[in-house]
């Protein structure tokens, strides 16, 4: 049994097999005791008038073995149980309608199900069937709209993993990450500029920046003859005066 199924499908379904459980017995008294078994079996699928099987009442087992079905497959949860139960319901329910009408007011037959034990059993048969049948399509209609088949319960660590996960993606939605290539700094957004209070005086023109002097090339390391000497810059030769001789003395 479901535990997911509806308390008035339950209660329907069971309603719907004791139901089939006076129909099937009405089935086997006519099979045993009006018209014998090998006819009862042949009007199951065949209806003749010279023999007895125009006579066997086969509905009843045809709707008993429809409710039973009907009512199984409702207490496991299957929707296809109320539909054969609510649709078998529906047709026997007019079917009962008709025959306890014809019972009560046709003058032929009202001696025969007032005034015979056999005749006033099938006219309470007749009576009851009318009131199951309305009940048990009351009973499976409530709740239809909200009924939902039964499905496994969630495990709790899947459950908080999934939370944790959509947590995470809903903040990525909402702020867009900028897209910038491979070694560039992020694109942040500009900053406004702080506003100067307004005055009489005029604004301050900023002061055109100077641009830097060539640097002069440093001193150095350069190749030398016995590996690296450093390169110092050279000084201006002076040009050599020629050397004067002295006088000679007299004597």
């Amino acid at each position: 049994m479901s535990a997911s199924t509806p308390r008035a499908h339950r209660v329907a379904a069971f309603v719907a097999m004791g139901w089939a459980g006076i129909l099937l017995l009405w089935a086997v008294y006519n099979c045993f005791w009006q018209v014998g078994v090998a006819d009862f079996l042949q009007g199951i699928v065949y209806y003749g008038t010279g023999d007895g099987s125009g006579t066997a009442e086969t509905f009843n087992l045809n709707w008993g073995v429809v409710y039973v079905s009907g009512g199984l497959l409702v207490l496991r949860g299957n929707t296809l149980g109320r539909g054969i139960i609510i649709g078998g319901a529906a047709i026997e329910g007019y079917n009962r309608v008709r025959s306890l009408s014809g019972a009560l007011f046709d003058d032929k037959q009202a001696e025969y199900f007032t005034t015979t034990a056999q005749g006033g059993l099938k006219l309470a048969t007749f009576a009851v069937g009318t009131l199951v049948t309305c009940t048990l399509i009351v009973l499976l209609l409530r709740d239809f709209a909200v009924y939902e088949a039964w499905q496994p319960p969630v495990n709790p660590w899947t459950q908080q993993a999934n939370e944790a996960r959509l947590a995470r993606e809903v903040p990525q939605q909402q702020s867009p990450q900028p897209s910038h290539g491979f070694g560039a700094a992020p694109a942040y957004p500009a900053q406004p500029a702080p506003q100067l209070p307004q005055t009489g005086y005029a604004r301050p023109q900023p002061t055109p920046q100077q641009p830097y002097p060539p640097q002069q090339p440093q001193p150095g390391y350069g190749p030398g003859p016995y590996g690296s000497q450093p390169a110092w810059p050279q000084q201006p030769q002076q040009p050599q005066q020629p050397r004067q001789s002295p006088p000679p003395q007299q004597q």
